[in-house]
C-alpha cells in the first residue's frame, strides 16, 4: 500500500496555526518556506519517518491571490483539510485514475524555498471528477529533494487515519485501487487523525473549524 506523506493542517494565519498546533500537542511545528506564485507559506511537524503534519497559510509576504491562498483565508479556523500519499510512480497513479475514468490536471511541478535559502522541488498529481473532496489525497514524489519530515522533530506520532463520507461503499474501492490505506466509515464527510504527542492522545478533524 502507498505510505502517507503528510497531513494538511489548513489555517487563514500561519503564526496563529502554530500557537494551536502547540497548545494541542505539547511539540511546535518548525518553519517550512514560502510557495512563490501560491500565495502560500507552511511550518511542518513531524509524525514520524516520512511523514509530517504540514501547516499550510496564506503568506503574506506575497500578493493575495485566487484560488487555493483566497480559500485558506476564509477559514474561520484552522481545520485538518486533506493529506498527501507518497509515491515514485507519479505515472503509474495517473494511469490507474485514466483506466478508472477519473481526470487530473497532469503531474505539477512545485517548489519552495527552506529559511536556509536552498530551493526544494516535488511533484504533485491531483485526482479530480470524483464527489468526495480532499477525502481522496493528491499525490507526491520528492524525487532527491530532502524530505520535511528529515528535520521536523519527533515529537508526535500519526496512530490513524480515518476518513467518513455517506457512500462509503463507493469511496472504500476507490482507495484501494489507488492503493491508499485508510479507514473508511459511513457518516458525514470529515478526515480524522489520531496522533500520540507529548500531551497525550489528540484528535485533528476536518471539523474542527466547525466547532470553532
Amino acid at each position: 500500500m502507498a505510505a502517507l506523506d503528510h497531513l494538511v493542517w489548513a489555517a487563514p494565519d500561519l503564526d496563529g496555526a502554530i500557537r494551536d498546533i502547540e497548545a494541542r500537542t505539547g511539540a511546535k511545528a518548525a518553519p517550512g518556506g514560502a510557495h512563490p506564485g501560491n500565495g502560500t507559506c507552511n511550518a511542518v511537524l513531524g509524525l514520524g519517518a516520512r511523514s509530517y503534519l504540514e501547516v499550510l497559510a496564506p503568506d503574506p509576504a506575497q500578493a493575495p491571490q485566487p484560488g487555493p491562498a483566497a480559500a485558506l483565508s476564509a477559514l474561520p479556523a484552522p481545520t485538518l483539510h486533506t493529506f498527501a500519499v507518497a509515491t515514485d510512480r507519479l505515472d503509474r497513479v495517473a494511469a490507474k485514475l485514466e483506466q478508472g475514468g477519473l481526470p487530473h490536471a497532469g503531474i505539477i511541478p512545485m517548489s519552495r524555498r527552506l529559511p536556509s535559502g536552498r530551493l526544494v522541488r516535488w511533484r504533485l498529481l491531483i485526482p479530480a471528477g470524483h464527489a468526495y473532496g480532499p477525502l481522496v489525497p493528491f499525490f507526491i514524489d520528492w524525487g532527491d529533494s530532502p524530505h520535511p519530515a528529515e528535520n521536523a522533530g519527533e515529537a508526535c506520532r500519526l496512530t490513524s487515519l480515518t476518513l467518513s463520507h455517506p457512500e462509503a461503499w463507493s469511496l472504500r474501492p476507490l482507495l484501494e485501487r489507488l492503493d491508499v490505506e485508510a479507514q473508511v466509515e459511513t457518516g458525514p464527510p470529515a478526515i480524522t487523525a489520531d496522533l500520540d504527542t507529548p500531551k497525550g492522545a489528540v484528535r485533528l478533524s476536518s471539523r474542527d473549524h466547525v466547532a470553532g
